[in-house]
């Protein structure tokens, strides 16, 4: 387990407890490297720890045979401070998933951009494992599927309920969060596709542009996901336009855009138009409501596997590990 942005472990101690339990009785042997709990870097309490520090867990963790997998604690908005600092050949050398979600985007998109190697946008230590009742049944199934098995893991699933309620409130209540009907999927463009899937945090994508660390997103099935609030329909436009002046979303095979954390009606179809404006010169399709989301449950996405869409569906149709 590593934190290579914030030191959600530090701050949340019970949730952490809670999710290296959850991991545990699922039969894992759990592994926090030697900064991943922490709380903060002198004043800056939104990092874990230094950069030094974080880059060296990350080396650690690839580079030791003992360790099957990396997961990432949370995330945050500053794992782009170690792209700089970051040995890729070391990381090539030594292949293994590595999961996690929302800033974690900058790592997964840029390790799979410099090393080739499928990265896995996913659930995350303490957000999906340190539930109150333990990980959603759906999440833990489709993440064993995906990561355990050498055969391409098929539709994403389709849930019809998510918990749009803050993981803090229900935290404090000490019981599961709370569920509403979820997001349908709606086809904004029909049509087929296929391509690598490089799906990604809407805002945290953008660290990446003009960098060398920027995925080809040519021929390729881009998923972008808003965050939870203050995010919204307005920074969501924002963020597409400057996708589009990039030139991000020019030459993809197809997009998929997931959940968002329960928008209004209003909103929800702000952000539609949205999407189809950035898109307004290019005919690939479109769909929209995926359970690709900062609200429960979140699939697991391969960042690099081979995908297509079909209508409403998005179908991983590559094993995503060996």
């Amino acid at each position: 387990m590593v934190s290579p942005s914030w030191g959600g472990p530090g701050h949340l101690p019970q949730r952490y407890q809670r999710a290296l339990h959850a991991l545990r009785g699922l039969g894992y042997d759990v592994r926090a490297m030697p900064h991943a709990e922490g709380r903060s870097h002198g004043t800056r309490d939104w990092l874990s720890a230094s950069i030094d520090e974080r880059v060296s867990d990350i080396h650690s963790a690839f580079a030791d045979d003992d360790v099957d997998m990396v997961l990432a604690s949370i995330g945050g908005d500053h794992s782009a401070q170690l792209l700089q600092s970051l040995d890729f050949d070391l990381i090539a050398s030594h292949p293994k998933p590595f999961c996690g979600y929302s800033d974690i985007t900058v790592l997964l998109h840029a390790i799979h951009a410099r090393t080739g190697m499928i990265t896995f946008y996913g659930p995350a230590l303490l957000p999906e494992f340190g539930e109150v009742g333990g990980p959603d049944p759906e999440v833990v199934r489709h993440w064993q599927t995906v990561l355990g098995n050498s055969v391409p893991a098929g539709p994403i699933p389709r849930t019809d309920w998510q918990a749009v309620e803050s993981r803090g409130e229900s935290d404090l209540a000490n019981r599961p969060r709370s569920r509403t009907p979820g997001e349908p999927r709606t086809v904004l463009r029909p049509g087929t596709a296929a391509g690598a899937l490089l799906p990604a945090c809407l805002p945290s994508m953008r660290h990446l542009i003009g960098t060398p660390w920027q995925p080809r997103y040519d021929g390729g099935i881009l998923v972008i996901e808003p965050p939870e609030a203050p995010y919204d329909a307005e920074l969501a436009d924002a963020d597409l336009a400057h996708l589009r002046a990039a030139g991000i979303l020019d030459e993809l095979a197809g997009l998929g855009v997931g959940r968002t954390e329960g928008w209004p009606e209003r909103q929800l179809r702000q952000f539609h138009e949205s999407v189809l404006d950035a898109c307004r010169d290019f005919d690939y399709p479109i769909i929209t409501g995926l359970e690709c989301t900062h609200s429960a449950p979140l699939m697991t996405f391969p960042v690099g596997g081979q995908a297509k869409i079909s209508d409403d569906e998005l179908v991983l149709t590559e094993a995503a590990v060996a």
